[in-house]
């Protein structure tokens, strides 16, 4: 699962490298018995910050911020900060901090101010935001000084006796902010000119520069304004004199805004520091950026540093390469992960359900719900695709299990029915899409005839055997999709469709037992279709089946797994794609593709070692070898193993039994997902339907661990573990033994680690297998099943209603089922589009090709309705093409007799129509036929994705 260089012409084809892992390096635990003989990693580098307050079973990231909040010096800026020289750095500078879509593309630090490659969602025109200039002098800086943070980077830049400390930072709503701190350490007072100038603001007066530029494929229009403090406008640029006496200190700051129609809060926030002093400036961003952390994420400790950095790391990932644009139309409206904001940067079909499983965890659920809404949305009511906002990568639809993680992070979450229902169309479609588009042979599963859709590329060995379509194992994730579908219909009381959506996932199941086991090989193979024949070249993806609970739980499919003890067949590390026999035989028939490694293999190893544990339980795959793969992962991270440096870069290469020898030129990516295991194996978090809690965890030997205030449903959930065998109180306060907490209090105590299931209504512990000593339980009313949650932050309403679903008010939509017309219908589109529940990004009714001015579209519901509001879901075809945009303006009608009458008092938001939601409410009317008229923009037509019509 890999590197998926589809036609990616900067990516190296690393040839493979079939060295064997040999004997341990340094083991913190006991040595494994079975045939995997490495060992664990060595970690290097200086200690690891541990947090300012002592544990506690409320809310420990909120205690963490609070301890430090009147300050600026944060424990997560200081736990992932890098200093000095950076090797991530190698390929373009890093930046870490960054904006909703604001960000370095490329960084210069040896300039003052945003010096490289300015991104907004993707780099603008591959220039700076702003630099600032200083004379007379050379001014150099001083690497050695140099230090960043999540929330900002610090720099020193000398030129003779003056000292230029530089504090820059880049706000939630798309400020750049440089503090520039002007020290004179010789005797006599020197006079020096400040020059600030940005190729994106060019004119203005005063103390303001501003200018305007399209974004990235022209996606939205973003308004620049540069100024600084006591600076003036002259020839293009910011000027500035200041004389610094001897021994004296001089401040400046100079800020740049990139605001957007669609984030009114990038204006806002501009002005504000605008009108900061530094110290100011810098003390709100800081402490606005680090009371995020305390707000969203859990909390973890553990007793290896290396893994517990790494956690906060990855959640610093899973913010950096997060797009939070708020986009009208069809593209990037909601918050999405992106697979390499400093490389292929897009939502790619691919990784999404690796991050949803991360994002999940978050304490809201805007972000992971954002990621599947995205997709959903976007996919045409069919197989998943890549985000069209970025067509050039990839476009396409590949390998990948969005329904599953969708329906593990409604588990989590929940809300209102309406969501589910959202989900299981999105999965329903997705399944049916799937075998639709690949399933050529109509035996139930996808074919395959590339590597790349696998997102394995050239690793993918099985695709070297023969030429032609492979019937693929992959199909499990097609199967999951649709069980995923069904669970989500199940939810809202839909049993129909569920039961059809089960039938599938039947079929789907039995094509695989059936057609891709291999009795003599006792494994599952691919199936090359035009011979019939089962391909012994193999990858990890063969075992996708056993991941997703898909294969019988038999002694003799079991036995596949035995090639998990072989580390000539599935090394634990490198976590290759290719089984390395069937790769070495490649090679040796002039096939040797490459043989890369990244966090998307060990992200889909952990997958199955998890399943084979508890689903699969046999000799060949042990928790000895899934912490063995835990610390691994983490090491992989890190630049040398040394915890100063991680680095997650998009895949790794070259592995010579010590080190790995080359790191891709993608740094700080999110191919792949590793918190969800800390929380789901090590923690032993599961999912369920109702509103039970229940742990299954993978012991693998620590004496402690805790995670803290996961947002579970309706509730603060909290998991702590501190072996009472070793007689160390690992916690203070906190009773010995496996515990959860619900909002801080506590609900059960085992004396072992061992799977149980709590039931909140009772307080009862149940057991299934080994069973455990309850040293305490109690009831705790108030949890909810998923289904009974109510979400009601403002940005989550937001975003459902961006997705066509209302959780202010369970009201009937009227314009469902009723007969629809327009003034014109554009070939390739339908008036029943608009009407069929979901304004995805097709079918619609568009209006494309119209000689009209006006267009419209009406709604006739048969016999006479009461309406008082009308949401409309305009399309908008950018960047593929400028056939379709919003209208300049639109008018509610209903006919009054023979005559269409405006709708009296219409309120509109917003008041400028936009692309996809709109809401209009007015006076109450009583019709039999309503309709919309638009007026056309400018060189473009209209379109409806959907149209919505309430009497609320």
């Amino acid at each position: 699962m890999l590197v998926h260089a589809r036609s990616r012409s900067r990516t190296l084809v690393i040839l493979a490298t079939l060295c064997l892992v040999a004997a341990a390096i340094v083991a913190p635990g006991p040595q494994a018995s079975a045939a995997q003989t490495i060992g664990y990693p060595t970690f290097t580098g200086p200690a690891v910050p541990a947090p300012p307050v002592a544990y506690n079973t409320g809310n420990m990231m909120q205690a963490i911020y609070d301890s430090e909040s009147s300050g600026t010096n944060f424990w997560i800026d200081r736990l992932l900060s890098r200093s000095g020289s950076d090797p991530s750095d190698a390929d373009g500078g890093i930046l870490m901090t960054r904006g909703r879509a604001l960000f370095m593309k490329t960084h210069n630090p040896g300039t003052l101010g945003f010096a490289g490659n300015v991104a907004y969602i993707e780099s603008i025109s591959n220039q700076s935001a702003f630099t600032v200039a200083i004379t007379p002098g050379t001014f150099t800086e001083q690497v050695s000084q140099r230090w960043q943070a999540p929330s900002y980077f610090k720099s020193v830049h000398t030129s003779g006796s003056v000292r230029v400390e530089q504090t820059k930072f880049i706000t939630q709503n798309n400020v750049a902010v440089a503090n520039l701190s002007i020290t004179n350490s010789g005797s006599a007072a020197t006079t020096l000119q400040l020059r600030a100038t940005s190729p994106y603001a060019t004119s203005g007066s005063g103390n303001e520069l501003t200018g305007s530029r399209n974004s990235f494929n022209n996606l939205t229009t973003i308004s620049t304004r540069l100024s600084g403090d006591g600076f003036t406008v002259s020839s293009g640029g910011l000027n500035r004199s200041v004389t610094v006496g001897a021994g004296a200190t001089v401040t400046a700051k100079v800020v740049m805004g990139f605001s957007t129609n669609e984030i009114p809060e990038s204006l806002t926030e501009y002005n504000a520091y605008k009108g900061y002093s530094n110290a100011t400036a810098f003390a709100t961003h800081v402490r606005a950026y680090n009371l995020w952390w305390a707000q969203n994420i859990p909390y973890f400790d553990s007793p290896e540093p290396a893994i517990k950095k790494n956690y906060y790391y990855r959640w610093w990932l899973m913010r950096f390469n997060n797009l939070d644009a708020n986009l009208p139309g069809q593209t990037y409206q909601f918050p999405t992960s992106v697979e390499g904001a400093l490389g292929y940067n897009n939502a790619i079909a691919l990784t999404q359900p690796m991050h949803i499983d991360d994002l999940k965890y978050l304490r809201t659920p805007l972000y992971a719900y954002g990621d599947w809404l995205s997709v959903g949305q976007i996919s045409k009511g069919g197989r998943f695709l890549d985000n069209p906002g970025d067509p050039a990568n990839w476009s396409n639809s590949y390998t990948q299990y969005i329904g599953e993680a969708a329906w593990r992070s409604y588990q989590i979450h929940g809300g209102q029915p309406a969501i589910a229902a959202s989900l299981a169309k999105y999965a329903e479609g997705d399944a049916k899409g799937q075998l639709s588009f690949y399933d050529h042979d109509n035996n139930g599963l996808i074919e395959y005839d590339w590597g790349a859709l696998t997102g394995n590329d050239a690793d993918a060995v099985s695709f070297h055997w023969r030429s032609g379509n492979l019937d693929r194992t992959e199909s499990a994730y097609v199967y999951s999709g649709a069980m995923a579908a069904a669970q989500a219909y199940d939810a809202i009381g839909n049993t129909t469709k569920a039961a059809e959506m089960r039938t599938l996932a039947t079929r789907v199941q039995n094509a695989v037992v059936n057609v891709l086991w291999n009795p003599t090989a006792r494994v599952p193979q691919h199936r090359h279709v035009a011979t019939n024949a089962l391909d012994p070249w193999k990858e990890i993806n063969n075992f996708y089946p056993y991941s997703v609970g898909l294969m019988p739980n038999t002694a003799t499919y079991r036995e596949a797994l035995r090639l998990f003890t072989d580390p000539a067949e599935y090394p634990l590390f490198p976590f290759y794609t290719a089984n390395q026999k069937d790769k070495a035989a490649a090679a040796a028939a002039g096939s040797p593709g490459s043989n890369n490694f990244s966090t998307i293999n060990s992200t889909v190893q952990f997958r199955l070692f998890s399943s084979a544990l508890r689903n699969y339980p046999s000799s060949y795959i042990t928790a000895t070898d899934y912490k063995k793969l835990l610390y691994w992962n983490t090491w992989a991270q890190y630049v040398g193993g040394n915890t100063q440096w991680p680095d997650a870069n998009e895949f790794w290469a070259n592995w010579n039994g010590s080190s790995i020898t080359y790191r891709s030129w993608i740094h700080h990516n999110i191919l792949g997902s590793s918190n969800w295991t800390l929380i789901e194996d090590v923690a032993g978090l599961r999912p369920r339907n109702d509103n039970r809690v229940e742990l299954s965890p993978i012991n693998i030997g620590w004496a402690n661990f805790a995670v803290n205030n996961i947002r579970y449903r309706n509730a603060d959930l909290s998991i702590v573990w501190d072996d009472p065998a070793d007689g160390v109180v690992k916690y203070p306060g906190v009773p010995q033994g496996y515990s959860i907490y619900i909002n801080g209090t506590r609900a059960a105590t085992l004396n072992q680690l061992v799977p149980f299931v709590w039931n909140p209504d009772t307080g009862a512990v149940t057991f299934s297998g080994t069973t455990g000593t309850v040293a305490y339980s109690t009831a705790i009313s108030g949890l909810r099943s998923p289904q009974q949650v109510v979400q009601s932050d403002a940005r989550v309403v937001d975003e459902l209603a961006k997705a066509g679903v209302d959780l202010t008010a369970n009201l009937t939509n009227l314009a469902q089922g009723a007969t629809v017309s327009a003034s014109y219908t554009a070939g390739g589109t339908g008036t029943g589009g608009a009407v069929d529940g979901y304004p995805v990004n097709e079918p619609y009714w568009g209006a494309g090709g119209s000689p009209n001015a006006q267009d419209w579209y009406e709604v006739n519901f048969g016999s006479a309705k009461t309406l008082d509001e009308v949401r409309l879901y305009f399309k908008d075809s950018r960047p593929a093409s400028g056939t379709y945009r919003p209208p300049s303006a639109y008018q509610i009608q209903y006919l009054s007799g023979s005559t269409w009458t405006n709708a009296a008092s219409q309120v509109k938001t917003p008041s400028t129509p936009q692309g996809n939601y709109n809401v209009v409410r007015f006076t109450p009317v009583t019709a039999q036929r309503v309709r919309v008229l638009m007026t056309n923009a400018s060189g473009a037509k209209s379109g409806l994705t959907e149209i919505k019509i309430y009497d609320r």
